[in-house]
């Protein structure tokens, strides 16, 4: 009864709808004008965000195992691929993120088709304008050729070109096939785009030219990169030809197509274009007006403050209250399970490799302490606590974390209904610091333009250390690469990139084993003589003494200003802390001496 006079109510307002039929609203109607368009575009996005995004740490599963981070959650099924186990798992363990990445595909391509039929773009096509239309066009296209992207990163060789069909039988398609496909899609779309607020209302929560430029050259960077192929589908690339690192094993090999630099070229040329000259307003943070001056800090303190940073090529916007935001969850500082402060409930799945904790960083380095913290937030006495190492989750285990999201440390953090796995802090697919290193990083390969690369990596050191002491300088060849990828390990810790940096590299299994060696170095030494000391002078021990301090006025002096005098105990290392969330109990920190 109930349904029937929904039926009648909503044939009686068929005028005020302007649709051919009661029960829907048809292809003209979500397609008469741009607003109605980019409603339907925007389901896309929630379906991106809700089920690709979000849920099973999708972008940081199958990534997080590298020489500077790991999961610490051992044996559990949650990081069998970061163990390099893949057997371990099941075939279905990623289906809602591999789903999801084909039907906001399909999505994508349904609205893009839509628009290509409309008069009013074609018009803007033919007049060479770029309209609303052409945007909104474009940015359907680059969502498109995102989720098909990263199908491929993640789960390779696939089915594709079937969406919006009815089909019974699938094949496996190349992924160089499909890499190739929507890098020319993108380049046919992305001058037809406006850039990040430059032109037209278009922020980094919005695909825009800027990360269409800066997506072309990702995806470029990787076709021509080191990967593992298939060698069990015979034919299944064609007339690509590669040169290989390893032993096939009947089922897969390492390997690298041999006509790599063509594609790096391509990186280049694109990446360039983004950080040069469609970035719009998108810019590396290099100053900081605040007390503590850190400019590297300051897209953090953007994210944890649920606004859009400067810094951003894209974000996924999250709503603060609304679920499917895994920041700070699974990603950020530890937390704990307490229905005291739910707020606080952060699984933290990224944990710093100790060897790199200590080793990693030179002196003087401002990314260092804003990157990596040992303590965690204690809902229920309102204290910082040590978290030991082994295995472990939250603050009862796991060691040293990721600290680039923090519920502490937002200018608000107390944000109404901001609670477990609905904190509102935005997923930063790509920011600024990444695509100069990509950059730096294709022109280190072509050997073209060693000094625009060695520059490129110098804007980010001078950022993190203030002045330009700590700059490189005459590097070359291998040599140039490798600083290149140290520099982004150090500026992109816990962001999901540091895996496919190694295995793009074709340098996965010795910088994996050579970590495995730092750690059997450190063991060895603290069983020995209950203590190790790095290279970089800093040394672990057996046993750490923590005491607690008492910190005058608002906790919020510590997560708001990193400290540089050392002997201040409550505020010393910066950017960690515990806001006051309303108990007596949390006036108290602990420091932690190490």
């Amino acid at each position: 009864m109930s349904l029937a006079l929904a039926v009648g109510v909503l044939a009686g307002c068929s005028d005020y709808l302007n649709v051919s039929n009661s029960g829907q609203s048809d292809d003209e109607f979500v397609m008469s004008s741009v607003d109605e368009a980019f409603k339907t575009l925007s389901n896309a996005y929630a379906e991106y965000r809700q089920n690709a995004a979000h849920g099973g740490n999708y972008l940081y599963q199958d990534v997080i195992g590298s020489d500077a981070e790991y999961m610490s959650e051992y044996p559990t099924a949650n990081n069998v691929i970061a163990r390099l186990q893949p057997s371990a798992t099941t075939i279905g363990a990623m289906a809602t993120q591999y789903n999801s990445l084909n039907i906001t595909l399909a999505l994508s391509s349904r609205i893009a088709g839509l628009i290509e039929e409309k008069d009013e773009y074609q018009a803007d096509i033919a007049a060479g304008n770029t309209t609303d239309w052409t945007q909104l066009y474009g940015e359907a296209m680059t969502l498109r050729a995102l989720c098909a992207w990263e199908l491929v990163r993640h789960f390779g060789d696939v089915p594709f070109g079937y969406e919006n069909k009815y089909i019974q039988e699938y094949t496996l398609t190349s992924r160089f096939e499909i890499m190739d496909q929507i890098m020319d899609e993108l380049i046919a779309v992305e001058g037809q785009m406006y850039t990040v607020n430059k032109n037209g209302p278009i922020t980094a929560e919005r695909l825009n030219r800027t990360f269409a430029n800066a997506l072309i050259g990702e995806i470029a960077l990787h076709a021509g990169g080191w990967q593992t192929i298939r060698t069990d589908v015979s034919g299944l690339y064609g007339d690509v030809t590669f040169e290989y690192e390893g032993a096939d094993d009947g089922l897969c090999v390492y390997a690298r197509r041999t006509d790599y630099r063509d594609y790096i070229t391509i990186a280049e040329q694109y990446l360039n274009a983004a950080v040069n000259t469609h970035n719009g307003t998108a810019t590396l943070y290099t100053t900081d007006t605040r007390s503590c001056n850190n400019p590297f800090q300051l897209h953090w303190q953007e994210i944890n403050s649920r606004r859009v940073s400067e810094e951003s090529l894209f974000e996924i916007g999250c709503v603060a209250g609304v679920s499917n935001c895994e920041h700070p969850y699974s990603m950020g500082r530890p937390g704990s399970n307490n229905s005291n402060a739910s707020i606080l409930n952060t699984f933290a799945a990224i944990r710093i490799i100790p060897t790199f904790f200590y080793n990693a960083y030179e002196p003087g380095d401002k990314r260092r302490d804003v990157s990596m913290v040992v303590t965690g937030s204690e809902a229920a006495t309102g204290q910082e606590v040590l978290m030991p190492m082994g295995v472990g989750t939250r603050v009862g285990g796991g060691g040293p974390s990721i600290n680039k999201w923090d519920q502490n440390r937002g200018d608000n953090p107390d944000y109404p209904d901001a609670g477990n796995r609905s904190s509102g802090m935005n997923y930063t697919v790509m920011r600024m610091a990444d695509a100069m290193l990509m950059l730096a990083e294709a022109k280190a390969i072509l050997g073209n333009d060693n000094s625009g690369a060695i520059a490129l990596v110098n804007q980010i050191r001078e950022r993190a250390f203030g002045h330009t002491n700590n700059n490189i300088s005459g590097l070359s060849g291998e040599a140039l690469l490798e600083a290149v990828y140290a520099e982004r390990k150090l500026e992109l810790l816990g962001e999901g990139d540091i895996r496919w940096d190694m295995i793009r590299s074709g340098k996965f299994n010795e910088r994996a084993i050579a970590v495995r060696q730092e750690m059997n170095d450190m063991i060895a030494g603290l069983e020995a003589n209950g203590y190790y000391t790095f290279p970089s002078g800093r040394t672990i021990s057996n046993y750490i003494w923590t005491k607690h301090v008492q910190i005058a006025g608002s906790t919020t002096a510590v997560v708001t200003q990193e400290a540089t005098d050392e002997s201040d105990p409550a505020l010393y290392p910066g950017w960690r802390g515990i806001y006051e969330w309303g108990s007596s109990a949390h006036t108290i920190a602990e420091k932690t001496w190490l």
